[in-house]
């Protein structure tokens, strides 16, 4: 849930697509569990059980529908992940052992700067930590992709509709998928499309101060925020 300030997740919308990225990933992990395990199939299923540690902590909660089936999807590639390397096998096997919920509480290490750009009050990241081990494959590293591309294309359908770009805290979910971004490595930026997203966002606030109203001061601070993810974002994807 939203806590309603002017950081890009401090709001209900945003959470609602961040919310919708991690369960499209938990559905990711029950169907690559049903695969035929092989080195590369379990190292999918593996970045994105790593993705899903990062994105959503709730999806491992044991009391939920998705909390099993994830252990259920590692349990079938058991012999797989017994042959990863140990970083990777470790952080696996604990999620087997039921301990998914404990590793995803842990938090990214973002720069305080850069938390408060998420959460206005925070003083840690909403994200969890990067297992850094579940994407070195190329084909962990292919899966993250994969996500970082759906974030694009939410982001891409939510400013097709330019009646949005003056209201983006309230009307585009795609903002939680923006969020993300920040965290997913590695992965491809398209410098193009984050710049076009990044000035349509800046005609939004133009135009919302054509007729400023009570929540004018709130909305500059919202889309400092917004502008200043672009920036990073757009610096990644430039290197």
């Amino acid at each position: 849930m939203g806590t309603w300030n002017d950081g890009l997740l401090d709001n209900d919308t945003a959470m609602d697509g961040l919310g919708e990225l991690g369960q499209e990933i938990a559905e990711d992990v029950v169907n690559l569990g049903e695969e035929t395990p092989s080195p590369e199939t379990t190292a999918t299923l593996g970045a994105a059980v790593g993705v899903l540690l990062q994105l959503s902590a709730y999806a491992f909660d044991p009391e939920t529908e998705s909390g099993p089936a994830i252990v259920a999807a590692l349990r079938g590639h058991e012999a797989e992940i017994a042959k990863m390397p140990a970083e990777a096998r470790a952080v696996l096997e604990a999620v087997l052992a039921g301990k998914g919920a404990e590793l995803a509480e842990r938090r990214a290490a973002l720069p305080a700067e850069h938390v408060t750009l998420l959460n206005r009050e925070a003083s840690r990241a909403p994200f969890g930590a990067r297992e850094t081990s579940l994407f070195a494959s190329p084909a962990g590293a292919r899966y993250v992709q994969s996500v970082v591309d759906r974030c694009i294309e939410m982001l891409d359908e939510d400013f097709e509709d330019d009646s949005m770009w003056s209201d983006l805290c309230r009307e585009a979910p795609s903002m939680g998928a923006l969020a993300a971004l920040l965290v997913l490595e590695p992965a491809a930026l398209p410098h193009a499309e984050l710049a076009s997203f990044r000035e349509k966002a800046r005609e939004g606030l133009a135009t919302l101060g054509e007729s400023p109203d009570d929540e004018i001061d709130f909305q500059r601070g919202y889309y400092a925020n917004l502008d200043a993810v672009f920036g990073l974002l757009e610096a990644r994807a430039a290197k």
